[in-house]
């Protein structure tokens, strides 16, 4: 989908009927050549017989303790083995919180890249995705081989984006739309995309460059009159007359059904956690703004997730998971062995070490460092910077003698007050091989030179912003409504909840 110039500050998506767009003749993949695990075409039906239902629930943008509450209550649910369910968030620096990254890789879930400014109208650059990977691993910690994903902010990316990815060594990518016609399970973008093939600039037919790169589709649901809906079903038509929340389960469960009972592609609910939250009034008091009660949001969500979850073979999973499964394929009775699918690392991490797996009771040397700076306060386990962090210098030095997490020991078991890892058993053990960080683009380039290109090659590093409506490949039918009232409203909740940076 293509966001405008005007179009600022929130992704607030979708209300327009999706055509049915087809798989090909622009599509040409051979699955005789293209086989798993590192690629595989694109297809409505599933990889194998009796698949799971998978359901991914991701959230984007910072993490931060105003929507920490609304983000875990929708995780109190089991998987079919009796696992604590995971998520995904598409984790963006400014006004994240790291103790609270920490804490939410140290549950289990997914922590992926959405960059570090979420900047209008194009956030998908270089500095930004490589300044987030430097900030998580840095200063929350999260292994460089465990950030594996990437959402682009306003969904609003480009051909040469995505093959910069690839380049990058990222896993996969989730911004495109998935509606009917084009309702597929995750496949590698070796061919092309089969998705977001509408509009003035598709990218359907188009060589990507990014072989191995995988592509997770945002699938829609329909709501009233055959309208389309991803992010945030609960805002639309418009904020200010938004469906009920009853009409929002409804949709939610006509949509899953619809796949329960067919080919079981996946399903997702995509959510910006600060609309399902309590009331916050922000702005000043002369221009008073609110993010309304979004209580009833969330209970509308929640009531669906209920009602998925209740039905056999259904499991809520994270999208590195969802990629997992998608290299080895198989039938919902042989999920629960799968090693992704088990419920806590083994043995346990320690929760007497600065790793998040304390929470907010943490004490002693489990404890995170308070950061005091101009703009404002925030936690870390790993020190903390002498200034904010920028998209230019996304991960300033820090003078404290904490340690950093290094590429030889997971976070969980890394004691940074001592430096010191604690794992003693192979089953813990891990070596991260990703990628190091280098905040000089040209390196991308280097490395193809010298033949260490981790995935596929692009002609450029992706670093020049397009102008609007330039190359934009991601061109859905779905339209985007986004008003400068929702713009201002979401990101002064932002800023309220977090005064920070």
């Amino acid at each position: 989908m293509r966001l405008t110039a005007g179009s600022v500050a929130l992704a607030l998506l979708v209300a327009a009927p999706f055509a049915a767009a087809q798989l090909g003749p622009n599509y040409k993949c051979d699955p005789a050549t293209c086989k798993l695990p590192a690629c595989y075409c694109a297809s409505t039906q599933p990889p194998v017989a009796n698949p799971p239902q998978f359901l991914m629930l991701t959230y984007d943008d910072s993490i931060q303790a105003a929507v920490w509450p609304q983000a875990q209550a929708l995780l109190n649910r089991k998987n079919p083995n009796g696992c604590p369910v995971k998520a995904t968030w598409y984790t963006q620096v400014l006004y994240s919180d790291p103790y609270l990254v920490s804490q939410w890789y140290a549950q289990g879930n997914e922590v992926a890249d959405h960059s570090v400014t979420h900047a209008p109208i194009f956030a998908g650059t270089y500095a930004e995705v490589e300044g987030m990977r430097k900030w998580a691993n840095e200063y929350a910690g999260i292994p460089l081989g465990k950030i594996k994903g990437f959402r682009f902010p306003y969904l609003n990316y480009t051909t040469d984006a995505i093959a910069m990815l690839a380049k990058m060594g990222f896993e996969y990518e989730s911004s495109m739309a998935s509606g009917t016609g084009d309702m597929v399970w995750p496949y590698t973008l070796d061919y092309g995309t089969v998705n977001d093939c509408l509009g003035t600039a598709p990218a359907c037919g188009k060589e990507l460059n990014a072989k191995g790169l995988w592509e997770v589709p945002m699938y829609s649901t329909t709501g009233p009159n055959g309208i389309a809906q991803l992010m945030d079903p609960y805002n639309l038509p418009t904020l200010d007359a938004p469906q009920s929340p009853e009409q929002v389960t409804a949709n939610y469960r006509t949509t899953f059904d619809a796949h329960y009972a067919a080919s079981r592609v996946p399903f997702g609910v995509y959510l910006h956690p600060t609309w399902i939250g309590k009331s916050v009034p922000v702005g000043t008091a002369a221009n008073p703004t609110a993010i309304q009660d979004g209580t009833p949001k969330a209970a509308a969500v929640a009531a669906f997730l209920d009602y998925a979850m209740s039905k056999p073979d259904t499991w809520m999973v994270t999208a590195s998971q969802m990629v997992e499964y998608m290299k080895n394929p198989v039938p919902a009775s042989q999920l629960a062995a799968q090693p992704y699918m088990s419920c806590t690392p083994n043995p346990a991490p320690p929760n007497t070490v600065c790793n998040g797996l304390a929470g907010d009771a943490a004490a002693g040397n489990a404890a995170p460092e308070t950061c005091n700076l101009v703009s404002g306060s925030f936690r870390s386990c790993y020190g903390c910077p002498a200034e904010a962090p920028t998209l230019e210098n996304p991960s300033p030095p820090t003078t404290s003698t904490r340690k950093r997490v290094p590429t030889t020991c997971d976070s969980l078991w890394w004691d940074p007050v001592a430096g010191t890892c604690l794992c003693t058993a192979d089953t813990c053990k891990y070596t991260d091989t990703a990628r190091p960080v280098n905040l000089d683009p040209a390196s991308l380039n280097a490395a193809a030179a010298n033949g260490t290109t981790p995935a596929g090659g692009a002609a450029n590093n992706g670093t020049t912003t397009p102008a609007p409506g330039d190359k934009q490949a991601a061109n859905s039918a779905a339209s985007v409504t986004v008003t400068n009232a929702m713009a201002a409203a979401a990101v002064g909740v932002l800023a309220a909840g977090f005064a920070a940076w």
